[in-house]
């Protein structure tokens, strides 16, 4: 966990600190460039730069409120200045990053506002993505796909790291996404801004708070794989409402802690 409370301030900056001496040899890779080969592929840089913003954040290797500098993806990627800055324009359009003037950029904190209005266009964006799914469960390799998606997240279980638990369940809803098949829909699913929310209030929510929010992920499960549209709408409603009165709920600090600086 991140945060727990007013005391675990100071270690949670300490954690953030760590994570922002390097990016690791795998995503190195993942970006474009093989460790001390100073080689580049020919996939555009800023390209490389989202993509290893986005991997980061997925690891658990960028925080909210961590300082992005371009000194550090450049020696880190070897990708100039004005793709990184590029890359940061885009990061910023997608609600990951925050520009700030003559200060750079630094991965977005949501304010409590944020979290709630990204939580109401989850409840319509990922409500529409399950009904699809249920109705287009029987299509071509779609079972297979949800019941592996699904089987990964159940046996992490509530209690599991933030991480692996992150990386899973973000594997479950790609699926859905996946078999509901809606381009335009698929493109308007704030992904990123989901997994910065998740890390905000994670050490903020007690076990059951978790294991409630956790256990929807079954219902919804059983009423896409059994074509049941309605209720799989009606399952993401219950889940993101509830994940709103949860907010609602949470002390100042789980949006203050973690702001840019």
């Amino acid at each position: 966990m991140f945060l727990a409370t007013d005391d675990d301030h100071e270690p949670a900056r300490v954690r953030q600190q760590g994570f922002e001496r390097v990016m690791t040899t795998s995503l190195r890779r993942k970006a474009g460039r093989e460790p001390g080969s100073g080689q580049l592929r020919d996939d555009s840089s800023p390209d490389r730069v989202v993509t290893a913003i986005r991997q980061g954040l997925m690891t658990g290797r960028f925080v909210p409120g961590q300082r992005l500098v371009e000194a550090d993806i450049h020696q880190t990627l070897g990708v100039s200045r004005g793709p990184i800055r590029e890359a940061m324009k885009r990061l910023s359009a997608e609600g990951v990053v925050t520009l700030q003037p003559h200060r750079g950029a630094c991965i977005r904190a949501l304010t409590r506002s944020d979290a709630v209005d990204l939580l109401q266009a989850l409840e319509v964006i990922v409500g529409l993505a399950a009904q699809l799914a249920a109705q287009k469960i029987e299509g071509s390799g779609n079972q297979a796909l949800l019941e592996e998606r699904y089987r990964r997240l159940a046996e992490l279980g509530p209690a599991a790291d933030l991480v692996p638990q992150a990386i899973e369940r973000t594997g479950f809803y790609e699926a859905i996404f996946k078999i509901a098949d809606n381009r335009e829909l698929a493109n308007m699913n704030p992904m990123a801004p989901t997994l910065i929310l998740r890390m905000q209030i994670h050490g903020y929510l007690s076990a059951e708070e978790r294991g409630l929010q956790f256990s929807d992920y079954a219902h919804l499960y059983e009423a896409i794989r059994g074509a049941r549209p309605g209720r799989a709408s009606a399952v993401v409603r219950r889940h993101i409402r509830r994940s709103t009165q949860q907010i609602l709920r949470l002390p100042d600090i789980a949006f203050t802690a973690y702001r840019c600086r």
